[in-house]
């Protein structure tokens, strides 16, 4: 009887943790909804996507903060980046004809990078491990707590540059809202200098 107390908020809070096995119904957010609005401090723009369907992708364009909706994603090079739950695709590779490669840049904040990487490039490639899913160039953008069933950025950032030369930063911040609705994902991003 006296662990009861002490086990109410543990349970309380493993209860309230977003589980990433479930494909969960959002009929109550519109999907092409740019529900962060994007907001722009000097170079650096910071925007919230929702990317909570489950058969829909959101394209964003790095180059003005956009989401778009391209007629055919593959041939389309408007868009660097397009979101799906916690799928990040790049259009490079095969997710699209852009160019678009990654360099993930460990342990820095967007704010201490001002030149692209050397060495570390990559771009989306076919699923190599059958999973049906293909090998996102984005694909570690996260660590999971397979307990809680919580999503976390890892501690790095990413210089992406796109086939017409165009280079940027990008830091993942969050994958919840401030309810606790899991894929509404909020970015942070600004230009490098090309490489």
């Amino acid at each position: 009887m006296r662990l009861l107390p002490t086990l109410i908020p543990l349970c309380l809070g493993l209860a309230c943790a977003p589980d990433l096995r479930e494909d969960r119904a959002t009929d109550s957010l519109p999907q092409d909804a740019d529900t962060g609005g994007l907001v722009t401090d000097g170079e650096t723009r910071s925007l919230t996507v929702n990317a909570t369907a489950v058969d829909v992708w959101v394209y964003l364009s790095l180059h003005d903060g956009a989401l778009l909706s391209p007629a055919d994603p593959l041939q389309d090079d408007t868009w660097q980046l397009a979101l799906q739950r916690y799928n990040l695709a790049v259009n490079g590779g095969v997710s699209g004809a852009g160019g678009v490669e990654v360099s993930p840049v460990e342990g820095r904040d967007l704010d201490g990078l001002s030149a692209a990487p050397a060495e570390g490039w990559r771009t989306d490639l076919a699923d190599a491990d059958g999973d049906g899913v293909p090998e996102y160039a984005l694909g570690d953008w996260y660590d999971y707590d397979a307990t809680t069933h919580v999503l976390s950025p890892a501690n790095r950032i990413y210089a992406l540059c796109d086939g017409a030369g165009a280079c940027f930063k990008l830091s993942i911040e969050g994958y919840y809202d401030d309810a606790g609705t899991p894929a509404m994902l909020s970015l942070r991003w600004a230009p490098l200098p090309p490489r």
